[in-house]
């Protein structure tokens, strides 16, 4: 009965549990599925609105451009410096290009000191104030160093702001005048009145051109940059969007209302609700199952305290009819294997060993690369060609390293890998560094590990020139009694004689406790691939140099992953 009332427990525990995280995954799934509704509405609404206002303004000021440049408009405007010449024709023109504009505009037109020679204000809206700032903006585009169209924003307090356009005309560098094209921000706000989003247009003193609500914007005609997506104002909330566009500089914000919403925390409710209704109905569900569950459990227990205090060569008898027959199945059929299991206990211990060298391969790694890039970062500005040649070499080493398509290589093509490492430590230390390679034609069919070599001679480059200025490596193979012996010999000052008796003795060892890693994996890798005989020696002489002896053992191909044949 304890047994019973424990599982009993247990498969409450685990349902209340579960309810629990489905409650909360459930509501972390809804707001993020809510969210995510959400904002795509509203930053797709906000894009789209975005583009309509770009390609509304681009095609009002393409218009507005074309008009100004217009080389009639130049030969019409000269007709207004003659007195005896009355305006019509200019009017008549202007006039004309304003009908064809979606959005109204007025134009000013001064001669060279900016009196004004012909406008289609009415008297009654040219009073002093907007006469002055035509003059000074007709004074900022003369000193306008691109003699291209100069765009200002007008704005009179209470009113929409007028985006300005004025062209400086020259004759022969000569100023003969300004035209001034006022596009009518009332006008363009009419215009877009259709709009369902608002809209902001500024420019790059963030001076508003164009507002679709005079509200959001300051009393100077003014609005300052918008970098989050979510934009609150007095007690209303916004999504926008906005983008910087040059040629002209301006800002555009797009404006979607985003007021805040109940329907998320009602749905939040919602799952509560049915969280409540799951976790009594599961209740339910698992005192159900569990009073008809536990006898099998505590039969199954039973035949299995037999087997581990009592008889050993017990087998559960459970005739279920379920799930508990099968497991029962399983235990027998697992117990009649264990003596099949023993039995491979030789091949496990070989599979720990090969998962013990993968892990030694792996803290292998080349350390050169860095002084070749920066050998190359100056060879680019002294000479290229020679710079050319050593990323070439680079490349086809980097490709050999990172190939990791097979672990042994032939001796022959790890040389090819070390010729060109050499060449390229050649070029980093020039006449401070030399080396011979000596090997045994015989030797070039030996299988080895993959860069084997490559740590052992970067060891002697780092340390040789550590205390001397001139550095000479001799590499030296044969093979003996069928094992291939590779020598690489530097002629540094070598290595302190108690410094080398404790790697000597370290290298001997299969447990390293020491933060000494270069040498002893590369040994360690030699035994557990190659076998017994296969590892590293070193030959020290203080203040002479390092002699470090490679033996590789070549008898085991058929457990190497390389085709061809062997030394």
């Amino acid at each position: 009965m304890g047994e019973k009332g424990k599982f009993q427990r247990n498969l409450y525990r685990s349902v209340v549990k579960k309810i629990i995280i489905l409650l909360i995954g459930s509501a972390i799934l809804f707001a993020i599925g809510f969210s995510m509704v959400t904002f795509s509405t509203k930053e797709v609404n906000a894009t789209n609105n975005l583009k309509m206002l770009e390609n509304v303004f681009h095609s009002l000021y393409q218009k507005n451009e074309e008009f100004l440049q217009d080389e009639d408009i130049l030969e019409i405007f000269k007709s207004l410096l003659d007195p005896e010449t009355d305006s019509k024709r200019f009017k008549y023109a202007f006039e004309r290009f304003n009908k064809e504009c979606d959005v109204k505009n007025e134009v000013i037109v001064c001669d060279s000191n900016r009196e004004i020679l012909y406008t289609s204000y009415e008297l009654s809206e040219l009073n002093s104030y907007l006469i002055n700032y035509n003059a000074a903006i007709c004074y900022n585009a003369k000193n306008n160093p691109s003699k291209d169209i100069y765009n200002a924003v007008y704005y009179s307090m209470g009113n929409y702001s007028d985006y300005i356009f004025v062209k400086t005309l020259y004759e022969n560098d000569e100023i003969l005048g300004y035209i001034s094209l006022y596009l009518s921000g009332s006008d363009w706000n009419y215009f877009l009145s259709d709009n369902n989003y608002d809209g902001i247009i500024t420019d790059e003193r963030n001076n508003v051109i164009y507002c679709s609500k005079p509200s959001l914007v300051s009393k100077a005609n003014k609005f300052n940059k918008v970098n989050d997506r979510i934009y609150y104002h007095n007690e209303d909330r916004y999504w926008v969007v906005s983008k910087t566009f040059r040629d002209p500089l301006i800002n555009v914000y797009s404006f979607v209302y985003y007021p805040q919403s109940s329907a998320f925390l009602i749905g939040i409710f919602v799952i509560i609700i049915i969280g409540v209704f799951w976790f009594y109905l599961a209740n339910w569900m698992a005192n159900s199952m569990a009073e008809n569950n536990a006898n099998h459990i505590n039969k199954l227990v039973s035949e299995i305290r037999i087997i581990r205090k009592i008889d050993k060569n017990h087998r559960i008898q459970m005739d279920t009819g379920d799930e508990f027959s099968e497991v029962a199945y399983q235990i027998n059929y697992m117990l009649d294997n264990i003596n099949k299991l023993n039995s491979r206990n030789t091949e496990l211990i070989q599979l720990n060993n090969r998962i013990e060298m993968n892990q030694l391969t792996t803290q292998m790694n080349p350390h050169f690369l860095y002084n070749t890039l920066e050998i190359i970062r100056n060879l680019v500005v002294l000479d290229g060609e020679k710079a050319s040649v050593l990323i070439a070499q680079l490349t086809e080493l980097l490709r050999y390293s990172i190939n990791n398509t097979k672990q042994n290589v032939y001796l022959e093509e790890d040389m090819n890998y070390i010729n060109e490492y050499l060449e390229i430590q050649g070029c980093r230390f020039g006449d401070l560094f030399s080396y011979t390679v000596e090997l045994d034609e015989e030797c070039y069919n030996c299988i080895v590990p993959k860069l084997l070599l490559q740590p052992i001679i970067e060891n002697s480059i780092k340390y040789g020139f550590k205390e001397k200025m001139n550095l000479n490596i001799e590499i030296k193979g044969y093979i003996k009694d069928d094992v291939l012996i590779l020598s690489v010999k530097d002629d540094g000052l070598g290595m302190k004689d108690e410094k080398a008796q404790a790697l000597s003795n370290l290298l001997k060892t299969t447990n390293n406790t020491t933060n000494s890693h270069g040498l002893y994996n590369i040994s360690r890798r030699l035994y557990l691939e190659y076998g017994k005989g296969s590892g590293i020696e070193l030959r020290n002489e203080e203040d002479t140099g390092l002699e470090v002896i490679i033996n590789v053992v070549q008898n085991r191909m058929e457990e190497r992953n390389v085709q061809g044949s062997s030394c």
